[in-house]
């Protein structure tokens, strides 16, 4: 029976900017990209990194140890946020997207922003609006749904000249 666990293509050792030194394994999971570990032992701290296929592609980068091994040379470490991550200097290897958690969700959500009013203060019209028409069950959830897609104020709108 084939085994669905992927084995390492790529090992290297290194020291990141924080002084520690980590094992970097890049691991191929074709064809949706590479995962790429941080481990350090000392700490039993572990970060990983998982750029897709187009951005292995876009850096020109193949599956040969010579571009693996720039790959693993590109990665640090990197404090943002209060959080720690790897990254890659490889300008088409995108950083790990930082998902709130905490308080920092609630500042994340007031402070988002949807045409000139706040995310909770469209969420609020649009369940007040809800409570207006009372659909029941999943046509609650598909009348907001709706509502939402249609009062949208970041949609574009295209005017036409008049002729």
């Amino acid at each position: 029976m084939p085994s669905n666990k992927k084995a390492s293509v790529f090992t290297h050792g290194k020291k990141l900017a924080d002084g520690s030194m980590y094992i970097i394994t890049i691991i191929d999971l074709e064809p949706a990209g590479l995962l790429i570990k941080a481990y350090n032992q000392s700490s039993n701290a572990e970060y990983t990194l998982s750029p897709t296929e187009g951005q292995i592609k876009e850096a020109g980068l193949s599956r040969k140890e010579n571009d693996l091994t720039r790959l693993a040379d590109s990665i640090d470490i990197v404090e943002k946020e209060d959080r720690t991550f790897i990254s890659s200097t490889i300008p088409s290897i995108k950083d790990q997207k930082v998902i709130p958690q905490g308080p920092l969700v609630q500042t994340f959500i007031s402070g988002t922003t949807v045409g000139a009013e706040t995310l909770p203060d469209l969420l609020t019209t649009a369940l007040s609006e809800l409570c207006k028409v009372k659909p029941a069950g999943l046509d609650a959830v598909r009348w907001l749904g709706e509502w939402l897609l249609e009062n949208n104020p970041n949609q574009p709108h295209v005017e036409e000249p008049e002729a």
